[in-house]
């Protein structure tokens, strides 16, 4: 028989992985070189791609340079801070270079967040991205890891930058 979770949120696949790195550029020729992943799509995160971002539950302003690519049905996230407060600069200078946070995709980003702050989970992070996307970091402490409900948006409205170039 099979058993139900008593969880209000149940994840249904994992659809991202992210890093936090120092040098975007390096890490992407890095991971191209070395293990053959790539090419990257490049994005200056920051407004107004980035709109009504907030830091622990406050307007915020924030730069990061962040790149992706899929590695087979996940995607993979670089994301290098630049300036202004963020939990990526948060985690460069608590942790070093490393495994960030783990996404999934969910129809209401905010409903989702909801959830787990009721649940006793603060969202960390949170904001809007291009025409209808939408994400909330938020710290599941008892699993150790920053989990990401998300919703990618439909048009990013911005000129990328590739590696290697197309």
């Amino acid at each position: 028989m099979a058993q139900t979770s008593p969880a209000k949120v149940k994840v249904k696949g994992i659809s991202q992985v992210a890093l936090v790195v120092k040098d975007l550029q390096k890490a992407v020729e890095n991971y191209w070189n070395i293990l053959g992943i790539g090419p990257w799509d490049i994005y200056s995160w920051e407004a107004p791609l980035v709109y009504a971002r907030r830091y622990h539950g406050k307007p915020a302003w924030a730069r990061e340079k962040i790149a992706l690519t899929q590695v087979g049905a996940v995607q993979l996230e670089l994301s290098q801070p630049i300036e202004g407060d963020s939990i990526y600069q948060d985690f460069l200078m608590e942790h070093g270079e490393g495994l960030h946070h783990l996404q999934f995709l969910v129809d209401n980003v905010d409903e989702t967040a909801e959830i787990l702050v009721k649940e006793g989970f603060p969202s960390l992070q949170s904001g809007h991205c291009g025409d209808d996307g939408a994400y909330h970091y938020i710290d599941i402490k008892p699993l150790h890891a920053i989990w990401e409900p998300a919703r990618n948006p439909t048009n990013v409205g911005i000129e990328l930058t590739h590696y290697p170039k197309i």
